[in-house]
């Protein structure tokens, strides 16, 4: 007899009831030992989430690079933090200095600039390849045809040559 899907669904659920609620019951735990952690990881990556929201470009090459550099720009507090005293007096200490939020922002901010800098660079890079490709391709046709002559390059010296040419394109 075949089972229906409720019972399907409430089978598959009481498997991992305990497991699941083990590990958030432990993350919860961690996560009270690490507080100050959050409470400045949270203000501080909060321009990743913005350009999260922001970014409607698949891939997110803003997200990742504004979300690289506003990590490195938090993670010299965090460290700071994690080296110190874990407390909630140590971070409302380190979240009113100015200069920490200037270090944070402002790395998100050169994620910005990177990211809005590398598009046009990289076109000017292509573009500087192809005139190089270019004056090499250039160079060695005129070589070719100073060896060869004008007939190895596709032109023609007279029209009787050109014509006979013409006729064999033409044909069926």
């Amino acid at each position: 007899m075949a089972k229906s899907p409720a019972k399907i669904a409430t089978a598959k659920g009481k498997g991992g009831g305990l497991a699941l609620k083990l590990a958030v019951g432990a993350l919860g735990l961690a996560s009270l030992a690490v507080l100050p952690l959050f409470f400045v990881i949270v203000p501080g990556m909060m321009p990743t989430v913005v350009t999260l929201f922001a970014d409607r470009q698949r891939p997110r090459h803003l997200t990742y690079t504004v979300g690289l550099m506003n990590f490195a720009g938090v993670l010299p507090f965090l460290l700071t933090l994690a080296k110190g005293h874990l407390s909630l007096q140590t971070v409302a200490a380190l979240l009113s200095d100015p200069m920490v939020w200037l270090v944070m922002y402002g790395a998100a901010a050169a994620g910005c600039l990177i990211c809005a800098a590398m598009s046009p660079l990289a076109r000017v890079c292509l573009e500087l390849q192809a005139a190089q490709k270019r004056r090499a391709l250039e160079a060695l046709a005129t070589a070719i045809r100073r060896e060869w002559g004008e007939e190895a390059a596709g032109r023609a010296k007279n029209a009787t040559a050109s014509g006979a040419q013409a006729g064999r394109d033409n044909r069926p």
